[in-house]
């Protein structure tokens, strides 16, 4: 067993994973499922239009997230793998909805990836639960002088104030 000090740290909600893992788990995942819904079919344009598969897309998004478990021993940084999961079956899912927008299936899935991409970096840009939730639950003071300079000019321009 490691020492304490040498574990990797676990990445918060606001931190993104790294793009290039990210990348490389939205790809596997996707080839893992187009793997397994080929039925023996050569991959290429016959898996084209793909098969919405819900067993498949959970099996490929484990196996993807378990590779990548894999090489995590070599980083400074780990994720809980339920978050691995959902990014991995969000690519496949991402992957076959491209069809509904005409996609083929290169483009399907460079968008996947794209939007997985995206995802993780906004990450950071997006407040913790938590201190969201407590900015929602306090009630915002109420402008009275902004809503007062509003009303002004509601009245100058429409010569409401002019009796």
């Amino acid at each position: 067993m490691r020492p304490a000090q040498n574990r990797p740290r676990t990445l918060t909600e606001a931190e993104p994973i790294p793009a290039d893992v990210v990348g490389r788990l939205a790809d596997s995942a996707i080839d893992r499922y187009e793997q397994l819904t080929r039925d023996g079919r050569p991959a290429g344009e016959a898996l084209w239009p793909p098969v919405e598969d819900p067993a498949a897309a959970d099996r490929a998004a484990h196996t993807a997230a378990a590779e990548l478990e894999t090489t995590a021993a070599s980083r400074d940084w780990s994720v809980p793998g339920a978050r691995v999961r959902q990014l991995a079956t969000d690519a496949i899912d991402l992957y076959v909805e491209g069809y509904v927008y005409d996609y083929d299936r290169e483009q399907a899935h460079a968008a996947a990836v794209r939007e997985c991409l995206e995802g993780e970096a906004a990450r950071a840009e997006v407040p913790p639960p938590e201190r969201h939730a407590a900015a929602l639950a306090e009630p915002a003071p109420p402008d009275v002088a902004g809503f007062a300079t509003w009303v002004e000019r509601a009245e100058r321009v429409r010569g409401w104030g002019e009796r």
